[in-house]
C-alpha cells in the first residue's frame, strides 16, 4: 500500500492520501472546519491507521518511525494522543504474536 502526505500544524490537519482509502475528507482541513462527523472520521482513521503503522514498524524493526502523525496541539491534542495510544497498541499486538509464536515453537 502506498501513501503520500504532509505534516500538519497546530491548526491544520496533515494531508494524507493512500491507495486503500484515497484522500480522507479531513485531510488538510483547518481545525475550524471540523464538524462532529469529521471528528468521527478522523477518530476511526486513527484507530485503524496508527495501529497498522505500529504493527508494521514493529515487524520491520523501525519502531518510532511513524509514531508522530498529528501536531500535538491540533484539535486540543486528542488526535496526537489517540495516535500514540493506537500506535503503541499495534506494536504490542505484534510483539504478543511473536511471543506466542516463540512459545509455540519451543513446545513443538
Amino acid at each position: 500500500m502506498g501513501y503520500m502526505g504532509t505534516s500538519g500544524t497546530a491548526n491544520v490537519a496533515p494531508q494524507h492520501h493512500s491507495n486503500s482509502i484515497g484522500t480522507p475528507r479531513w485531510s488538510g482541513k483547518n481545525e475550524s472546519e471540523f464538524t462532529e462527523a469529521l471528528r468521527c472520521e478522523l477518530r476511526d482513521f486513527i484507530r485503524f491507521e496508527a495501529k497498522l503503522k505500529g504493527n508494521n514498524d514493529s515487524v520491520q524493526d523501525r519502531i518510532g518511525e511513524n509514531e508522530c502523525f498529528f501536531h500535538h496541539e491540533f484539535l486540543q491534542g486528542w488526535p496526537h494522543q489517540l495516535w500514540l495510544e493506537c500506535y503503541e497498541q499495534g506494536i504490542k499486538d505484534h510483539q504478543a504474536r511473536m511471543n506466542r509464536k516463540a512459545l509455540y515453537d519451543r513446545i513443538n
